[in-house]
């Protein structure tokens, strides 16, 4: 079954979404697609995006380039794509 739902682009953002992409950007130097999916609801994006920062971005415990390897490999032992 195929659902349409349209989300807001980047360029597009205005508000609250345009300052949490712009700190997706500041984070990744880019805005993942898999973000943008969740643009219809950006008072529930903010705190995703803010979560994502904290536990990856933001170094603590371990450097983030560690946390992304292990991220990655994860991502291998479960087949991911993405």
């Amino acid at each position: 079954m195929d659902y349409y739902f349209k989300t807001v682009a980047p360029e597009a953002a205005q508000g609250t979404l345009q300052s949490t992409y712009a700190t997706l950007q500041e984070m990744f130097m880019m805005v993942p697609k898999v973000f943008v999916a969740q643009s219809i609801r950006p008072d529930l994006l903010a705190p995703l995006v803010t979560y994502v920062n904290r536990l990856m971005v933001e170094d603590h415990g371990l450097p983030r380039s560690t946390k992304e390897l292990i991220a990655a490999h994860v991502s291998k032992l479960n087949a991911c794509a993405y």
